[in-house]
């Protein structure tokens, strides 16, 4: 997503319809399809997410359905999702995507000014936004895989100051799975470093910060599934166990 903009043709915000009672007992009733029955998910250091402040949330993308875990058990129903601008197109689901998780319509491949705005107010004012920073589903038979990253989430959290937080899901989900889906929550990303200078400038270096600590996240989710069977504790033990090893060598070492 482009965050070039030029404010002198920036068209007006319109205040956004809000959904019907209608929509809105459908979207609390999706919610609880979504994440209990369609998509339940298990979440690995949810207590890294903060509970407040300005956060950019993002993750790895498979399908729309992604979004689910993250805006009910981290985000708490509150803050704003980024979704397509054509899966909003339509106006039974467009109105069923704003009350079900509060979404925002972003035109992909384009500079989309209103929703950039959008973004922007919402983290403004303390709130949180989820965002797949790869614009689209990633559809390649390597599911690890992690496709470029988009110049947005960067962009707008230096201008903000906002906390991006990386998520990762380990594979795609699978509705209605004997199996939960697997979530991953890392530590926030500092881009204090980058503030106050030209965004433009430093973008590419901040995009590659993230990049690299998403494949970091890409790592350890990984290895607490593949090698420790999806055992968080089993996995703590190990790292603990492992530090404690790699200390009483180093310190063996320095006394010889």
């Amino acid at each position: 997503m482009s965050t070039h903009t030029n404010n002198a043709a920036a068209p007006a915000v319109k205040k956004e319809k809000k959904p019907g009672l209608f929509y809105r007992i459908l979207g609390s009733v999706g919610r609880f399809l979504m994440t209990i029955v369609w998509w339940p998910t298990k979440i690995y250091y949810k207590e890294k997410f903060p509970k407040d402040g300005k956060v950019i949330c993002i993750c790895n993308h498979y399908a729309i359905e992604d979004a689910c875990a993250i805006y009910h058990q981290l985000f708490g129903f509150t803050g704003r999702i980024v979704v397509k601008s054509e899966a909003m197109d339509d106006s039974f689901v467009g109105n069923f995507l704003t009350a079900l998780c509060n979404a925002i319509s972003v035109r992909r491949g384009e500079s989309d000014i209103k929703a950039i705005k959008e973004m922007m107010k919402e983290i403004s004012a303390g709130g949180k936004i989820l965002i797949f920073p790869e614009g689209t589903r990633n559809k390649s038979k390597n599911f690890k895989e992690l496709m470029p990253f988009k110049e947005g989430p960067v962009t707008i959290a230096i201008k903000t100051k906002a906390k991006i937080v990386p998520t990762m899901y380990y594979k795609p989900l699978r509705p209605f799975g004997f199996r939960k889906n697997r979530l991953i929550v890392g530590d926030p990303i500092d881009l204090s470093e980058f503030y106050g200078k030209n965004v433009h400038e430093v973008k590419d270096a901040a995009g590659a910060l993230v990049f690299d600590k998403m494949l970091e996240l890409r790592k350890q989710i990984d290895e607490i599934v593949e090698v420790y069977g999806g055992d968080l504790a089993q996995y703590e033990a190990a790292k603990n166990t492992a530090q404690t090893t790699e200390n009483e060598a180093f310190c063996e070492k320095t006394d010889d």
